[in-house]
């Protein structure tokens, strides 16, 4: 059985339980957050004395010159672009200043790593070497789909009027995730099969180098809490 399902069924099934009529004596926090997760709010709703309802989103979005990095070789740059904002909704359990939690993160886009040529440069691909101008820029994209299953542990709790620190990790569940490439430069050779089955290569053994590190998005993440006042 995968852990995928299960963990996106026990977080939604966390989610939609109905919160005990003594919940209202518990105010809602709101906090800031900075980390892998991006710069951002969320908003913790508690439905007891130690379990919360917890949303929040980070901005992400930008692009890293890579160029000199990771062994890239001379006459080429290089850039990373992460996605502009990630989202996540779950469940959280504390005891005693410690957290778990589980939930679902949605993202904005993809994260891609793009190589521009310099002029009679060459890149081997799948193999075989190409030489701009025939091939121009290679992007590499990490994707998987929307809605992956997170588990987080934290200290800090998320319960209770005033201001607390939180500070959270863990990891986002990516069984599905995969590499693609993409070209630019001559068209016909970028579209011919040989150059296809070339980029084939490339991306499973991108994905072999890459390993079990590839089925997850790790989660670091430090921020502050207010929590509110509850009702009666």
């Amino acid at each position: 059985m995968q852990r995928r399902p299960v963990l996106a069924a026990l977080a939604l099934s966390l989610l939609a339980a109905p919160a005990p009529a003594h919940a209202m004596q518990f105010g809602i926090s709101v906090g800031a957050r900075a980390g892998t997760l991006g710069i951002g709010a969320d908003v913790a709703v508690p439905v007891g004395r130690q379990v919360a309802i917890r949303g929040g989103a980070g901005l992400l979005g930008f692009d890293m010159d890579m160029t000199g990095r990771f062994g890239l070789a001379d006459h080429r740059t290089a850039e990373l672009s992460l996605p502009q904002a990630l989202y996540t909704i779950g469940a959280e359990v504390s005891f005693l200043g410690l957290r778990a939690g589980a939930g679902i993160l949605f993202k904005s886009g993809d994260p891609s790593y793009r190589i521009d040529l310099d002029q009679g440069a060459s890149i081997d691909i799948g193999g075989n070497t190409y030489t701009e101008p025939a091939v121009s820029t290679l992007t590499t994209t990490y994707a998987w789909s929307s809605g992956a299953p997170y588990l987080t542990v934290g200290l800090g709790s998320l319960t209770g009027a005033g201001f607390g620190f939180l500070i959270d990790v863990g990891a986002v569940l990516l069984e599905d995730s995969s590499f693609s490439m993409s070209a630019t430069g001559d068209g016909t050779l970028i579209s011919s099969s040989q150059f296809l089955d070339d980029l084939r290569t490339e991306e499973r053994d991108v994905r072999d180098d890459a390993g079990g590190w590839a089925d997850f998005w790790p989660i670091v993440s430090i921020g502050f809490r207010l929590g509110l006042p509850g009702g009666v």
